[in-house]
């Protein structure tokens, strides 16, 4: 694939714009002001939420709100999201349908606005983890009203399910908008007998945190002292013999002191089951060996594929002169997905220039997410490395806004940020990106 030109296209096709409406790159809004965005990508970005990772990027909203602005076609979409909010059905859009609906509410558009009061009191998806929705956007537009509106659903709910996090988010949030004293005055006057349920069951919650958090400070220090003492080396060895996951080992193997990870690093060396290794590995996850061997090489290629994988990123925490090698010719052969990861602390100069000559980003988002990662980091542990191209690859294929603010943090630190960049920086989604300043 060719990576030369990443600039944005002046005439976007639809292909590159539902692209750059997808990755949340600042683009889409220029080619709006210019009159060049379309409204049927732009329409299938506000229907279907296509963040990358719904866990860590925020929601889009606000800044489709934006865009559906400077394009001109808030009309347009005005129905389409409509009939979407009608017929809620699919819980991975629905958050940001209700950000959506807050904005055409906010502008004056009262059927968004009753829409949201009958989202947040009749519940339309059965999923419990969904309970939540619209609660912020009426908050936001409603104030006290849009609280009591949520606090009273709850309330009701309450009858029937135990208090959980959603109630917590939505006293946090109310809080933070109109105070905890004003919640308090406006439950605790209530003759409602929701609201009053809501209330008691907020102070009973308040009372038992305080609790839990005394008998969490007593027996803290009671349950470090026990961990040290019962998680020796021999532990660890007759663990990797037993059990069958040891998640736990990664977090032994990084506090563990030299001698202690020698002896498993010596089993590892004499072990041959495979689930024994795979055990053992776990280890050196997120440490280096305490001296280097070539064993570890020899588990990167072996048949079993999640201990090749453990292999790989353990590798990937060390430095020498064999791993360099294996990288370089691994690099000329089939490019395993963490092949990347060992120049990380093997890197010596040109590495950039040889990594992006060889690279050839997998279809899948995931792999590829995986593989741009791993050279954000080769460019950000070596200072001296030149990361004017290497970075614009990563901003403009990654498809993880996180992983292109950090491509764009690299540029802009080491003074290495084309002018078109900067310009679609300050429209980017990540709101940490858009707050970087370029001079």
């Amino acid at each position: 694939m060719n990576y030369s030109d990443v600039s944005p296209p002046p005439v976007p096709t639809p292909a590159e714009q539902r692209d750059a409406l997808a990755k949340g790159l600042g683009r889409a809004r220029l080619w709006a002001e210019q009159g060049v965005l379309t409204e049927e990508p732009l329409r299938e970005a506000c229907l279907q939420d296509l963040r990358y990772d719904h866990m860590c990027e925020d929601l889009r909203g606000d800044w489709l709100w934006e865009i559906i602005n400077a394009a001109g076609f808030r009309n347009a979409i005005r129905v389409p999201l409509l009939h979407a909010l009608y017929e809620l059905s699919a819980p991975e859009n629905a958050r940001q349908l209700c950000k959506l609906a807050q904005h055409y509410a906010a502008s004056g558009d009262a059927a968004f606005r009753d829409l949201l009061y009958q989202i947040v009191t009749q519940k339309p998806l059965a999923a419990a983890d969904y309970d939540f929705l619209g609660e912020s956007e009426l908050l936001a537009l409603e104030g006290e009203r849009g609280f009591l509106c949520a606090a009273k659903s709850r309330g009701a709910q309450i009858k029937h399910i135990d208090w959980d996090w959603p109630e917590e988010s939505l006293l946090r949030e109310a809080g933070e908008l109109i105070g905890e004293t004003r919640i308090h005055e406006l439950l605790s006057s209530t003759s409602d007998p929701d609201l009053n349920r809501f209330f008691e069951s907020w102070q009973q919650q308040l009372r038992e945190k305080a609790e839990r958090k005394q008998q969490k400070q007593r027996h803290r220090k009671k349950q470090q002292a026990q961990q040290t003492e019962e998680t020796s080396v021999e532990t660890v060895l007759e663990a990797a013999r037993g059990e069958t996951h040891c998640s736990w080992f990664r977090s032994w193997g990084t506090q563990a002191a030299p001698t202690e990870l020698n002896v498993v690093l010596q089993a590892l060396k004499s072990s041959k089951e495979p689930v024994v290794l795979l055990n053992l590995i776990k280890v050196f996850a997120n440490r280096a060996l305490p001296e280097f061997d070539s064993r570890l090489i020899e588990l990167c290629q072996h048949p079993d594929p999640e201990l090749q994988r453990r292999a790989w990123v353990a590798l990937a925490n060390n430095s020498h002169p064999e791993i360099r090698e294996f990288a370089k010719q691994q690099l000329n052969e089939n490019q395993p997905a963490c092949l990347f990861s060992l120049f990380i602390r093997n890197y010596e100069p040109g590495d950039e220039n040889r990594l992006l000559a060889a690279l050839s980003l997998p279809e899948d988002a995931s792999e590829s997410h995986s593989v741009l990662s791993d050279l954000i980091e080769v460019l950000k542990e070596n200072p001296t490395a030149d990361c004017s191209s290497l970075a614009r690859v990563i901003y403009r294929f990654t498809p993880c806004e996180i992983c292109r603010y950090k491509a764009v943090q690299l540029l802009h630190d080491r003074s290495r940020i084309p002018d078109w960049m900067a310009n679609e920086c300050r429209f980017d989604s990540y709101a940490e990106t858009r707050t970087l300043t370029f001079v």
